[in-house]
C-alpha cells in the first residue's frame, strides 16, 4: 500500500502515514471551512490532497472493510486501523511467532 501511495503522489502518501499536511506558513487562516470560494490557492490544494487520500484508501478495500473504517474521520485513522485489522499489534504478532517455538520445544517422546 505504501509503494502505491507514494506512486500515485507523495503528498498523498504524507497525509497518509502523518495524518497532517501542512500548509505555507503564509497561508490566512479559514474563516469558515464550509466556504470554497474563500480558499486560497495553497488550501485549495491540501483539500485535493485529503480528498485524493481518503479517495484512494476507500477505493483499496471491499466492503466488508468499509464497515470497518467508515467510522474514522481522518486518513491516519483509517491507515492505521485496517494495519491493526491486518498486521495486529506488536503483541500478538509477537506471540504468533513464539507459538509455534514453544510448541517445538515441549515436543518430547511419549514412553
Amino acid at each position: 500500500m505504501d509503494m502505491f501511495a507514494k506512486a500515485y503522489d507523495v503528498k498523498v502518501w504524507i497525509i497518509i502515514k502523518k495524518g497532517n499536511y501542512t500548509l505555507p506558513a503564509t497561508t490566512p487562516p479559514l474563516a469558515d471551512p464550509e466556504d470554497i470560494d474563500s480558499y486560497t490557492k495553497e488550501q485549495m490544494e491540501v483539500v485535493r490532497v485529503y480528498n485524493k487520500a481518503r479517495n484512494l484508501l476507500h477505493n483499496a478495500i471491499s466492503g466488508e472493510e468499509y464497515e470497518k473504517i467508515s467510522s474514522c474521520d481522518t486518513t491516519k485513522e483509517i491507515c492505521d486501523k485496517r494495519e491493526v485489522t491486518y498486521e495486529g499489534i506488536s503483541k500478538v504478532k509477537e506471540k504468533n511467532i513464539n507459538m509455534p517455538v514453544h510448541d517445538y520445544e515441549l515436543f518430547s517422546m511419549k514412553e
